[in-house]
């Protein structure tokens, strides 16, 4: 999810980034909602989520990277 927005904002497609950005963040939200994800997983959903929108829309202050993202969501 995070690697089709990434590519997008590189090639500079802002509607692919949007849709992009969209659905990854409408998978976040939704998945908490499952009670499967209870406890300590929820809270790393909601952290996943901050880290997501802090490197595709804010200041990137975790230093995210394409690289530490790729590996934490394709382990």
């Amino acid at each position: 999810m995070t690697i089709h927005a990434g590519l997008a904002r590189q090639e500079g497609d802002q509607g692919r980034f949007d849709a992009a950005l969209d659905r990854a963040l409408e998978l976040l939200d939704l998945t908490p909602a499952d009670p499967r994800w209870d406890g300590p997983r929820r809270r790393e959903i909601a952290r996943t989520r901050e880290v997501v929108c802090d490197f595709l829309v804010g200041d990137n202050r975790y230093r995210s990277t394409p690289e530490l993202l790729d590996a934490y969501f394709l382990a």
